[in-house]
């Protein structure tokens, strides 16, 4: 009975439980309970809600700033970048005829071209290709070193050989002068092999070196004159700047031809400061070793080691696909025919058939070179800062110790000082290029070169300071190199498609402008020496310079509006 009992109980409990009646009932019975229950429930809930939100809101937070903090790196790493890359087109632009040389070759070499790049990217260039590369800017570093080491001491060379340091420009002027005939051999040479063209070169500036190490100890000023021409066809940059357009692909030729503008800045600092150098070394009075012509032994057995480097290691880069040059004139033609059609067709689809059938296919021709007026301006400018700048640093010994007592060492330190303003000139002009375009980078520059004239002249009634010719003198020297890059890069814009290819092509013309600036330039400062200028030799030199770079700027503002390079849809305009 009481097992039957307790079984009923149980179940009355369970029955009570689960009643929806029992569960309003008791819910009804207890409110108080109730509301508490539920208003735990929800203070609960919205805690929770407000942790989850916060939690929430502070990942977000934590999470956008983090990713802002990465978005800030990279724009500044892109920055970076942007301005490096703007850098080296600058140091690049004064090689203006690599891009063009092969930006207008034919379909066929450009499709080898590509392949070649392909392979080289995939494989990566070999040992022996990078120590030929390293021996190009070798060459390029020694041949401006050897050009401007004699400067400090030339004058006083030129004097202990009997004659007056009015000579120290032809001495300098030579080897430009051998180089106007070198740049057009070495073009032509290099159409065949670069090493046996290398080697040459390295010889005659041994021979040259020795001739002129060996002239104070036979007297023969001619020695000396002969040596510094033979150091002329030294000059080899045509030979780098076409192995350097051969053995690098489009992507990486930027970055070496801004390699070998640095070489050679390097080299034009390196000159006068290994000439400073040697004049703190002792001398036994011996003729054959002294501060005039250790110059000439230390060029002498440094191009030996080169010689004996390149002979052994140099080698010439895989050559292309041989074509003649009628293959080469052919192909080009019927590319071009090809395009023109192409584009008679386009034009034709874009108008109404009765206007369609009157358009004739027209084939424009290039005026001549002499009279493309961007061109023959920028030739010019080309000419006229080569010229200045080389008055500035062939004179700079002379001047500097005529005015200011200095030595060999102080002339030779400055110089050096001055080949190094070169980067930071390059870097603002980087800078620049992103605002303004090269005409009016080329007037600026201008302006610049036009004041720093003006202050380096002695004017009567002033005592004239070293100070006032450094400042003026550093002027002048930005005003040159600044002008170059974006000269160049105009150049290479506006020449026509035929003279951007070929032996005698914009590159060697440019060249050419710019050597003949140096010998003029050389030629000119022993012209105002012999004329009998010496008490009056600063303003002798700068004067009439002040004129042509007037001219020149009032010539730039003349035909400023024609400085633009000729967009492809004027091209499209005239057909």
């Amino acid at each position: 009975g009481e097992q039957k009992g307790q079984q009923q109980q149980q179940q009355q409990q369970l029955n009570y439980q689960v009643s929806p009646t029992r569960e309003k009932r008791y819910f009804w019975n207890h409110p108080n309970q109730s509301q508490s229950s539920l208003k735990n429930m929800f203070t609960s809930a919205s805690s929770m809600m407000v942790r989850s939100t916060s939690r929430s809101q502070s990942y977000s937070s934590h999470s956008q700033h983090r990713d802002e903090e990465i978005l800030h790196r990279i724009n500044i790493a892109r920055r970076h970048l942007y301005q490096s890359k703007e850098y080296v087109d600058v140091l690049a632009s004064q090689l203006m005829m690599l891009e063009s040389d092969y930006e207008t070759e034919s379909a066929t070499d450009d499709k080898l071209k590509e392949e070649e790049d392909i392979q080289r990217e995939i494989d990566g260039q070999r040992l022996g290709q990078r120590f030929s590369s390293m021996l190009n800017l070798i060459s390029t570093l020694l041949y401006m070193t050897n050009y401007y080491i004699v400067a400090p001491t030339c004058g006083l060379y030129a004097e202990e050989l009997g004659s007056s340091s009015s000579m120290a420009g032809v001495i300098i002027g030579m080897t430009p002068l051998a180089a106007l005939i070198a740049s057009v051999l070495y073009g032509w040479w290099s159409n065949y092999s670069y090493k046996s063209a290398l080697l040459f070169a390295s010889f005659c500036c041994i021979f040259g070196d020795l001739l002129y190490a060996l002239a104070l100890h036979y007297n023969s000023l001619n020695m000396v004159i002969v040596g510094r021409y033979l150091n002329g066809f030294g000059s080899a940059r045509a030979i780098n700047r076409r192995y350097i357009a051969d053995s690098f692909s489009r992507r990486e030729r930027t970055a070496a031809s801004a390699a070998f503008v640095t070489a050679g800045a390097l080299g034009m600092a390196l000159g006068p400061a290994i000439a400073a150098l040697l004049g703190h070394l002792s001398y036994n009075g011996n003729d054959l070793w002294t501060v005039h012509t250790a110059p000439g032994w230390i060029m002498s057995i440094s191009w030996i080691v080169f010689f004996v480097c390149t002979a052994l290691f140099f080698e010439d880069p895989e050559q292309r696909k041989k074509i003649t040059p009628k293959e080469s004139v052919d192909t080009v033609q019927s590319n071009n025919d090809e395009e023109m059609a192409t584009l008679h067709n386009e034009k034709s689809a874009l108008l109404p058939p009765e206007m369609s059938n009157g358009i004739k296919e027209t084939k424009t021709k290039d005026p001549p070179l002499w009279k493309n007026i961007p061109v023959m301006s920028c030739l010019w400018i080309y000419f006229v800062l080569k010229l200045v700048l080389e008055c500035l640093l062939s004179s700079s010994a002379i001047l500097t110790s005529m005015y200011f007592n200095w030595d060999m060492t102080s002339s030779g330190s400055f110089l050096a000082i001055l080949g190094l303003l070169m980067f930071p000139a390059n870097l603002v002009v980087a800078k620049m290029s992103r605002e303004y375009d090269e005409r009016e980078l080329i007037v600026a520059t201008l302006y610049l070169i036009l004041a720093g004239l003006v202050g380096i002249m002695y004017y009567r009634g002033e005592d004239y300071t070293a100070i006032q010719y450094i400042f003026f003198a550093i002027c002048v020297f930005l005003g040159t190199n600044s002008l170059e890059g974006p000269n160049m890069s105009l150049l290479s814009k506006t020449v026509p498609t035929k003279w951007a290819k070929g032996t005698f092509n914009s590159g060697l013309l440019a060249t050419e402008a710019g050597t003949f600036g140096r010998v003029v330039g050389d030629g000119f400062i022993s012209c105002v020496s012999f004329i009998g200028f010496d008490d009056y030799l600063l303003n002798g030199i700068f004067i009439p310079i002040l004129i042509l770079v007037l001219v020149t700027v009032v010539v730039v503002h003349k035909i400023y509006f024609y400085l633009e390079p000729k967009d492809d849809d004027d091209d499209d305009d005239d057909d």
